[in-house]
């Protein structure tokens, strides 16, 4: 990494590790699984965990994928909570959500599902922000599933945003570049606050983003990542290898 990298961010003991699979299936396979485990892990340990999960095509097969786990075994994960990074401001029922795939297909009651309130569930967006900045008052985040834009954005911290001073959890987005406009996003302090962070990509698109989080590039949100003990970079060999 570079100085300029560990001047702002700090010393890191813990490196960028990173893990390289076949193809986009494999990795959404292989996420899942470790994912699973450690779940398990420290449900034995502490009872609890905090999964925050993402959106986007990666993001969707990876919580499909969980939620039929989740189902499969209905006196399973009692104190796991679901959260996601951000989450767009449009209707409950819109497929622009990214909570959409837990919406009416989790039959497990042991698990505790967090979403942002919808356009229809909320007077504007700054309630919405507000019910969720409450919900994660004294959450301390288990592990954070993070997608990455072509742009190097994760969450809804696009190119420009990663705002690595602002102390808040929870902030409102309504000028987003990329539609809808209005998003609930975490920030960047809160995406790093998670004991461990797994930023996951597959496909080509994203191979120019992957390249400059290796470089330390901080020209991007995602350069900026780096959890409170353990940060993962997990991509296929499309993301990584590029002319």
């Amino acid at each position: 990494m570079s100085d300029e990298f560990d001047a702002i961010i700090g010393d890191i003991d813990d490196e960028l590790d990173l893990t390289l699979y076949a193809d986009a299936a494999e990795l959404s396979e292989e996420v899942t699984v470790q994912i699973l485990a450690a779940i398990e892990k420290n449900l034995k340990i502490r009872n609890q965990f905090h999964l925050v999960l993402t959106g986007g095509t990666l993001g969707i097969q990876i919580s499909e994928s969980l939620v039929k786990e989740f189902n499969a075994d209905s006196g399973a994960f009692k104190g796991l909570h679901i959260w996601w990074s951000d989450e767009r401001f449009v209707e409950s029922d819109s497929v622009e959500r990214n909570a959409l795939t837990f919406h009416g297909t989790v039959t497990n009651s042991n698990i505790v599902i967090h979403e942002a309130l919808a356009r229809d569930a909320a007077q504007d967006i700054n309630e919405a922000v507000a019910h969720y900045a409450l919900a994660l008052e004294n959450v301390d985040i288990d592990l954070n599933i993070l997608g990455l834009g072509p742009d190097g954005h994760v969450a809804s911290l696009f190119p420009g945003r990663a705002d690595i001073d602002d102390q808040r959890k929870i902030f409102a987005i309504t000028d987003s570049p990329k539609p809808p406009a209005e998003r609930v996003s975490f920030t960047m302090s809160m995406i790093n606050s998670a004991q461990e962070v797994w930023i996951v990509a597959s496909g080509e698109s994203k191979a120019e983003a992957v390249t400059k989080i290796i470089e330390g590039d901080l020209s991007i949100p995602a350069s900026y990542v780096r959890a409170h003990s353990h940060t993962r970079l997990i991509v296929d060999t499309e993301a990584f290898f590029s002319e």
